[in-house]
């Protein structure tokens, strides 16, 4: 197969793509979506300072907004089917759908977001990051991002699938090496929760669909409270040692002696990156740089740092010379993309009045009636009816959906009264 052939593939795998996106969003604008936008934003916003009631998501910054409407895509379950938006657009668009799309969407389904370190980097094309959870390793083509990253950074990201090539789902959040250790042992408590609370079959790709949102807003939390503690009890603070190097060669050969240290990304004669690893008791997590001529070491604490600083200075000798030790405040760690993202709407797409918003309302739940929902074990609202156990999960569904709906009318947001669905369901 020629270059011009595969270009042209690509290139339509990419046209199908950003239309795909489009019927996504333009999807996600329909009254019965957008009337839980805002308690869907008060779930993964996860700040027990804020009520439902307080948010206004047309208020939040563009930033704030495009990461949380990936995840809202993506991640969400709708509280009246329990589905995700996107399961529910394929099931209710998907007879629409061209062979191309169908092939995006069912892999776009099973993404998820999660935190990957930086392997290789192609600054203006690609990078090579891996999975520091399940270790799975993608090749992402992305330009902004590949400019800005650098091997060992760890990203927050949701890498999807687009042909034979693979992008971000949207902005990515950069985070210093440091954090690695930080996020896994994070990890390592809330997996073992979710497994309790959801049972043991539940796999780590499970835990990042469902509750993988929380781990960003940790570190938010870590980077806006600088007097955090580390695992192992020590302040969280972004601690750097930088040494000249004599003889760059020896040093390296040494280095790639000691068994705790493995070196990562792509290797160059321009800068060179080694990772510790955790190795018996005197554990040592933190990242080493070396370039022109210059051996930085970094770890998240001033103790972690001196440990590291006297295993290298016992290993190197008289290879290296001690320049300076400095510390990192937390409130600037963490990158803020300035991708742009439009404000949403008070009415969904199409609709330019309440007057429209509420007959959208009225057809689409009176089709909602006899439509079968995965909540009421795959039956419609209109069979549940027919048992009492389904009237008593009916009796639930509605009352959620009523409380949503308050919610919204008092954001003022679109809303619905579940009132006429229940002269429909003869429940008055």
């Amino acid at each position: 197969m020629t270059d011009s052939v595969i270009d042209l593939k690509q290139y339509k795998y990419d046209e199908t793509e950003k239309e795909l996106r489009v019927k996504l969003t333009d999807y996600s604008e329909r009254p019965e979506f957008q009337s839980q936008i805002g308690e869907a934003f008060y779930i993964w916003k996860n700040d027990p300072d804020t009520s439902s009631e307080d948010i206004t998501v047309d208020q939040v910054d563009d930033l704030t907004f495009e990461k949380f409407f990936d995840w809202f895509l993506y991640d969400f379950k709708l509280f009246d089917t329990n589905e995700r938006l996107i399961e529910r657009y394929y099931r209710e668009e998907g007879g629409n759908l061209s062979k191309l799309e169908k092939e995006m969407i069912k892999d776009w389904a099973s993404s998820r977001y999660s935190f990957f370190e930086v392997e290789n980097v192609q600054p203006g094309e690609e990078c090579t990051i891996r999975d520091i959870f399940t270790k799975k390793q993608y090749q992402v083509s992305d330009q902004a991002s590949s400019n800005q990253i650098r091997p060992s950074d760890i990203i927050g990201a949701r890498p999807i699938k687009c042909g034979d090539n693979t992008y971000f789902s949207a902005v990515i959040s950069l985070y210093p090496a440091a954090f690695k250790t930080l996020i896994l042992d994070f990890f390592k408590g809330e997996f073992k929760e979710y497994r309790r609370s959801n049972g043991k079959e539940k796999t780590k790709n499970d835990y990042l669909k469902d509750w993988g949102y929380q781990i960003g807003h940790f570190l938010e939390d870590v980077a806006k409270h600088p007097k955090y503690l580390t695992p192992e009890g020590d302040e969280f603070v972004l601690a750097q040692a930088t040494y000249h190097l004599e003889e760059s060669e020896k040093a390296l050969s040494k280095l790639g002696k000691i068994k705790s240290l493995t070196e990562i990304g792509g290797s160059s004669n321009d800068i060179r990156i080694f990772s510790w690893g955790k190795r018996g008791k005197n554990t040592i997590t933190g990242s080493i740089e070396i370039e022109n001529n210059n051996l930085r070491i970094e770890c998240y604490s001033i103790d972690m740092l001196s440990k590291a600083k006297a295993k290298i200075e016992k290993e190197l000798g008289g290879l290296i010379v001690h320049i300076e030790d400095r510390k990192k405040e937390l409130s600037g760690l963490i990158s803020k993309d300035q991708s742009e993202s439009p404000a949403p709407k008070r009415y969904p797409l199409g609709i330019k009045n309440r007057k429209e918003l509420d007959s959208a309302l009225d057809r689409h739940y009176k089709d909602w009636i006899d439509k079968p929902l995965s909540i009421l074990s795959g039956q419609t609202p209109n069979e549940a009816l027919l048992t009492k156990e389904g009237r008593d999960k009916l009796s639930i569904v509605l009352s959620e959906l009523e409380n949503l709906f308050e919610q919204a009318r008092k954001r003022g947001e679109p809303y619905y009264d579940v009132g006429k669905l229940r002269k429909q369901l003869k429940l008055t």
